[in-house]
């Protein structure tokens, strides 16, 4: 009997370096390489494809780049195309074919434009207006039509559920988990604060900037890493940078993960995430970690975190400098960090992938 195969979105899985989306792309391709399978995958991506990446995957799976002119022309066009026989399809990234012949599953890892203007500031480049436009509509048509929709928290099940208008029982919440492991806590920590910058309004430089400024008389120093090269100048030109504050450019995980190691606190004040994979890479690397008491942040942070409001740079600096101050409640914070890290695993987000893949398999 000829064995079903699943088409895959592999495009930012097979990128480097990755950030959120290719990261979990990455990891659950990893992982299901390894596991026994009554189907085959056949992964697709784009010409940003890394070689190494691809090589590394054909070890395991079919895997081809397709070209095309610009991303919709490759969803629309060359991926519908290649995939249009398979068994079944997904579509990893918010996105997928609009017609397919056999069944779709989405990954869905927020709603986060249906909140952009509303819970956080609005503005983006005009080029991205057409494609915003082009991704909220083909979602709400491609979440009615999906078999199977994954997520990566309850929170934000509960969005796409009420955002989207999808039945709960066809949301599956696969989370994420951390690419770095260790075993034990760097100590004594090194005295800065470590935080990850963007240029998206959602991940609230302009406030980092004015706690920063706060903090400048105490002597606490804050990088601001993995800012797009193309925005360094950008940034520099829209906010005040404070004596206290070195921007870095985006580095590869090997010093990420240093930095986290070594860094005294974390602090992650996004408006919103659809899960917030950096608070569980840093807990596991032993960093304290400050964030916000909003979407899926809780969630993810569990009791391990310091909790803070992120509009406000008042108290934000306050929390900062008494956590800074106290060596006995960062390592406290470091310790618990780590225990929360390791409720998270990727093979348990590939076995609930492998589930939603087979429960859908089963029904067609």
């Amino acid at each position: 009997m000829k064995r079903p195969v699943i088409g895959i979105d592999a495009r930012y899985g097979l990128q480097n370096p990755r950030r959120g989306i290719g990261e979990y792309v990455y990891q659950l391709l990893r992982h299901l390489a390894d596991m026994p399978r009554l189907y085959d995958l056949h992964l697709f991506g784009d010409e940003r494809a890394d070689n190494d990446m691809v090589n590394l995957f054909r070890a395991a799976y079919r895997t081809d780049i397709l070209k095309a002119p610009n991303f919709l022309l490759w969803e629309q066009g060359a991926f519908a195309h290649a995939a249009k026989d398979l068994d079944l399809i997904h579509g990893t990234a918010n996105i997928g074919p609009a017609r397919t012949r056999g069944p779709l599953v989405l990954t869905v890892h927020d709603v986060i434009e249906w909140h952009r203007g509303k819970d956080f500031g609005g503005r983006i480049p005009l080029r991205h207006h057409v494609s915003r436009f082009y991704r909220m509509n083909m979602l709400k048509y491609l979440a009615r039509r999906s078999a199977l929709i994954f997520t990566v928290s309850r929170h934000a099940a509960c969005d796409i559920q009420k955002t989207l208008q999808v039945a709960a029982q066809k949301i599956v919440v696969t989370p994420l988990a951390p690419k770095y492991q260790a075993d034990a806590v760097c100590w004594p920590k090194q005295p800065f604060v470590l935080v990850l910058g963007a240029m998206d309004p959602r991940k609230n430089l302009g406030v980092i900037m004015k706690t920063a400024a706060l903090l400048e008389d105490r002597r606490i120093l804050f990088k601001i890493v993995g800012i797009e090269p193309r925005h360094l100048t950008a940034v520099a030109k829209t906010h005040a940078i404070p004596a206290n504050v070195e921007l870095h450019p985006m580095i590869d995980d090997a010093i990420l993960a240093e930095l986290y190691a070594k860094a005294a606190l974390f602090v992650y004040p996004s408006l919103y995430e659809g899960f917030g994979l950096p608070i569980l890479e840093a807990m596991a690397l032993g960093c304290p970690v400050l964030t916000g008491l909003n979407s899926s942040l809780p969630e993810v942070a569990g009791q391990a975190a310091v909790f803070v409001d992120p509009l406000d740079s008042g108290p934000l600096a306050q929390s900062i400098g008494e956590i800074m101050a106290n060596a006995e409640q960062l390592w406290d914070m470091a310790c618990q960090g780590q225990k929360q890290a390791r409720r998270f695993s990727w093979q348990q987000t590939a076995d609930l992938t492998h589930d939603g893949y087979q429960r859908v398999l089963a029904m067609n």
